[in-house]
């Protein structure tokens, strides 16, 4: 049995124990996960008991016939897709499946109760296989590129915007599909702002500059950040830096297996709240990284999860001052036998 009978064996498996007819997959990340196939007109996975079956619209098939690991049906509308649950009244759902279609299924499709399957979708992904660890270095590779590229762009009077152009671009050139989210060049009083999206601002003289970027790559993500000063860093400037990195080194030296995110939090946190910052770190560490550039686990005060070997997350912790601007540096690492290895590999001490 191979890897992909694997994962929709542990579905029914899941099934059975949940005293659930059938499973209904439609978020794309989990088609992908299940199928291999990445319809981009929309499309959805149906396990039973006889196994899995990928249906999508007229359009994809072609297409999905050659990627799909999984057998291919196709349809003309989605209320012919409907049939396909003759005999279902317990259905398992994600729970990002919007109102209007669970309405639509208890209608047409005569499903009279539905189960959330999340925590089964999250038991599978959230610990990455091999090949999806190196399709993941290899997204970090091109991030590692294209954020060195804006370090060296990063001039008096350039735009934000202009910055992101070219490092999408060379991205791009490299072998992404498209940046893993907007690039983010936050310039000035900007960088306090941790989604600091590019802008049309100037970069000026003294300002501290965040470039947060990532790339995707072959359906997976890369995220990372790097802080700069344009010019010579004044004193504060300085200050904050060196706290945030010995806050983020701190962490990914102490992530490993058997530590849960919400002590791997801690331990960022409580160094910045010793020097005094505490109030100026108003994020989590960090988040899991896959096929989404935000997914399991949560690295925050709210989430226990117990790292294990083959989990990827990120460590970004950040200090934010309105109006005097902000500092972030965030590392892709995945867990280790016995630790935890960045796989963005940019220089830190930057400033």
């Amino acid at each position: 049995m191979n890897i992909m009978d694997e994962k929709i064996k542990r579905i029914i498996e899941f099934m059975n124990e949940n005293s659930i007819d059938a499973v209904l997959i439609t978020k794309n990340p989990n088609i992908y996960y299940l199928s291999g196939a990445s319809p981009l007109a929309g499309g959805y996975i149906l396990v039973n008991n006889d196994g899995a079956t990928l249906y999508v619209p007229e359009l994809e098939y072609e297409m999905a016939k050659e990627e799909s690991k999984i057998p291919v049906e196709k349809f003309k509308r989605r209320d012919d897709f409907y049939k396909v649950f003759e005999g279902v009244k317990v259905l398992g759902i994600e729970g990002s499946l919007s109102y209007s279609f669970v309405e639509d299924l208890k209608e047409k499709g005569k499903i009279s109760e539905f189960k959330k399957v999340d925590d089964v979708i999250k038991e599978m992904r959230i610990v990455k296989s091999d090949e999806e660890i190196k399709i993941i270095e290899k997204a970090c590779e091109i991030a590692d590129k294209a954020v060195m590229a804006a370090i060296e762009e990063v001039t008096e009077g350039k735009k934000e915007r202009e910055i992101a152009a070219k490092v999408e671009y060379l991205m791009k050139m490299n072998g992404a599909e498209k940046p893993a989210f907007d690039t983010i060049i936050a310039s000035g009083y900007r960088s306090a702002l941790p989604h600091g999206v590019a802008s049309d601002k100037r970069i000026e003289k003294g300002d501290l500059v965040v470039i947060d970027l990532g790339a995707l790559y072959n359906h997976y993500n890369s995220d990372i950040t790097r802080t700069v000063v344009v010019g010579s860093p004044n004193e504060k400037q300085r200050e904050i830096y060196e706290i945030v990195l010995e806050a983020q080194k701190k962490a990914v030296e102490a992530a490993r297996p058997g530590i849960t995110t919400k002590e791997l939090d801690s331990i960022a946190r409580n160094i910045i709240k010793e020097y005094g910052y505490g109030d100026y770190f108003i994020h989590s560490l960090g988040h899991g990284v896959g096929l989404e550039i935000h997914e399991w686990p949560g690295v925050s005060q709210y989430d226990e999860t117990v790292l294990k070997e083959g989990m990827v997350i990120t460590i970004e912790p950040g200090i934010y001052i309105p109006k005097f601007g902000g500092v972030r540096i965030e590392d892709t690492i995945v867990i280790t036998k016995t630790g935890a290895r960045r796989l963005t590999k940019t220089e830190r001490e930057l400033i």
